[in-house]
């Protein structure tokens, strides 16, 4: 009897077994993401026109429709959530799981909802708090960058900032493997901002800051190991974490201001800006950015399911540390 495949290897074997011996198929992948924006926009597209409850409605089926066929991204769900919340019960957990996709179905509706919904609408759903902080900043001569992170409703009250706040650029991570999305995307963040700058585009982002604009920067996913990633602890759990903005707030004399977007139970939504860190950049990365991580995960546990799980978010951390998502 032969022994058993490893993971790697029975992956390739997968790949070879289809036929392109694991290389990927950009024609075929890219008709396939094109198919099902297309689907996605011809669906989401008419329910901006709907009553606001009733297309969150739909939002809450769809995002339970993912969770049964996303397998791999149910088992990354379960996997973050598991271990930051580790003294739920097996129903608690399964019910904040639920409650996850739903804000994640929700997320698409309201996606569309900020690019295509009427400005009146929307400044009526969305209450903007600590715009006093804002302009504190401004009073004083600081530059300003106000610190995001990944939740679920952040799309549409990021249109909401632009708002009231003026001369905003968001910086964003492009979809390079989907030309029409990216534009789709491009097209309805521009709605109201100053502008949008690609994540590595570092040199972008000091320049707005020093000619008096405001940048928007959520930097809490997605993180790739380099000189300027540390490792803290988020929800008691090591995780890497990127302190671009502490470069970009020293180099640019820029406060840094906390930003929470959270959906509220009657379906309106809040979005606060909090007073400007203190001695901040305080010269300690790993201090400074468990203080960010601790501020995110204060927020956080207000409403877990509105945090956005989907992402291996205690993945590529330096050898020695636990895989959680070890099945």
């Amino acid at each position: 009897m032969s022994e058993p495949l490893s993971r790697d290897d029975a992956v390739a074997h997968d790949e070879r077994a289809a036929g392109h011996e694991g290389k990927p198929r950009p024609r075929r992948d890219l008709a396939v993401r094109l198919l099902r924006l297309f689907i996605l926009y011809a669906i989401l597209r008419p329910l901006v026109l709907l009553p606001y409850d009733f297309q969150l409605g739909v939002g809450r089926v769809l995002g339970r429709l993912a969770a049964r066929v996303g397998r791999k991204t149910r088992w990354t769900v379960h996997c973050n959530l598991r271990a930051c919340f580790p003294d739920l019960s097996p129903e608690q957990l399964a019910d904040l799981e639920r409650r996850h996709f739903e804000a994640l179905g929700m997320c698409a509706i309201e996606t569309t909802f900020a690019w295509w919904g009427s400005e009146g609408r929307l400044t009526e759903r969305i209450a903007v708090e600590g715009l006093e902080h804002y302009h504190a900043a401004r009073a004083a001569g600081r530059n300003v960058i106000l610190l995001s992170a990944h939740y679920t409703s952040m799309e549409l009250c990021g249109i909401a900032l632009t708002l009231h706040v003026p001369r905003v650029h968001g910086v964003y991570r492009p979809y390079d493997r989907n030309p029409l999305a990216d534009a789709l995307a491009r097209e309805g963040r521009m709605r109201a901002g100053a502008g949008l700058i690609e994540r590595d585009d570092v040199m972008s982002m000091v320049r707005v800051l020093r000619a008096g604009d405001t940048l928007w920067i959520a930097s809490d996913q997605l993180v790739r190991p380099d000189k300027r990633s540390v490792v803290v602890p988020f929800f008691g759990i090591p995780c890497l974490v990127h302190g671009a903005v502490l470069d970009l707030a020293r180099i640019a004399d820029a406060s840094v201001l906390p930003l929470l977007s959270l959906r509220m139970p009657d379906n309106r939504y809040r979005l606060t800006i909090a007073p400007p860190l203190e001695d901040f950049p305080s010269g300690d990365r790993v201090a400074d950015m468990t203080r960010v991580m601790k501020g995110i995960e204060a927020n956080v546990r207000l409403d877990p399911a509105q945090y956005i799980w989907v992402w291996r978010r205690f993945a590529r951390l330096p050898p020695g540390y636990p895989d959680i998502y070890q099945r």
